[in-house]
């Protein structure tokens, strides 16, 4: 395990205690010059970290130490590592919280840390991040690590603990959407489609180049057309013809398939009369709508679906 620490990092907190064995068990390291215990209320101890409340564990870090997991489920170090930070944050009094940050899904996060791979953790102190260390470590040097760092709080005027509260506010961990996106995923999820679809497309007349509206509107759309569809009888039974494929790649992006939704209209699109291109070019302009501009899958059957157009 390294005790190395990038200077960058350091700014103007004081980590010479990280060099020294911990003096102090966490559950004493409190700071005598502090006026009054600072309380922290929390809905969990352990939470998770995305782009939307980054900026909130910053602040938080003001008060206590914040330890950061950069996991990844498919990286079994990973997954080790996370299981023993989650076993041990409870036995630190509530000086230091876990937040996890799923390395896969929160990429700029990472990227905002200087993170390049899961099983890495660090921790925030006053706004500054503290590399500690990578890979996966034995219970009881993990534990050794955080106790240092509470010592170089206690040096820091950071000696917050955090108290759970299952009715305090949660930290939102997905953008908050405005009032009438809201009305539209509620009609959304209460199978109002055609209602879903009218309140998405009167928020695009409104913001013609809102991307959630457009995406809402081809949901909308999509969940419309399956209605009352069997999706497991569909994808059961091969398309004979071209309406039962247009039905077959719906339900293939139903159940979240979305490179064989792509794949079984541009592997037929080359032979279809132009009538039905023109359709399958709008059915597949509705499912990168929905799945996202910019997301691989899209981004590739964009190119094949260009290049047989041209």
């Amino acid at each position: 395990m390294s005790d190395q620490f990038s200077s960058s990092f350091r700014g103007a907190l004081d980590l010479s205690s990280l060099r020294q064995p911990p003096a102090t068990s966490p559950a004493s390291a409190q700071n005598p010059a502090a006026a009054e215990a600072i309380i922290v209320t929390v809905p969990s101890l352990i939470s998770e970290m995305t782009e939307v409340n980054l900026r909130h564990y910053l602040e938080l870090s003001s008060k206590l130490v914040v330890l950061v997991d950069f996991f990844s489920t498919a990286d079994e170090a990973s997954t080790s590592l996370s299981q023993k930070l989650e076993s041990i944050v409870s036995s630190f009094g509530g000086k230091a919280i876990l937040c996890r940050v799923d390395t896969e899904k929160q990429q700029r996060v990472a990227e905002a840390f200087g993170v390049t791979q899961p099983a890495t953790l660090l921790a925030m102190m006053a706004g500054q991040p503290v590399p500690l260390f990578v890979g996966d470590q034995e219970l009881e040097q993990i534990q050794a690590v955080v106790e240092k760092l509470l010592l170089v709080a206690v040096n820091n005027s950071i000696t917050g603990t955090a108290v759970v509260d299952a009715n305090a506010e949660p930290v939102p961990t997905t953008p908050q959407l405005p009032p009438k996106h809201k009305a539209a995923v509620e009609l959304l999820n209460a199978g109002s489609y055609a209602e879903a679809k009218a309140a998405y497309q009167q928020i695009l007349n409104e913001i013609p180049s809102d991307p959630i509206a457009a995406a809402g509107v081809a949901q909308s759309v999509l969940l419309l057309r399956l209605e009352g569809v069997d999706v497991d009888k569909v994808l059961n039974n091969p398309p004979q013809n071209f309406d039962e494929l247009l039905m077959a790649s719906d339900a293939l992006l139903a159940i979240g398939d979305y490179a064989d939704a792509f794949e079984a209209l541009l592997v037929n699109f080359a032979d279809a009369s132009q009538d039905d291109k023109n359709v399958m070019r709008e059915r597949l302009l509705q499912y990168f709508e929905i799945v996202g501009k910019t997301t691989p899958d899209v981004v590739a059957a964009r190119n094949r679906l260009t290049s047989m157009l041209f």
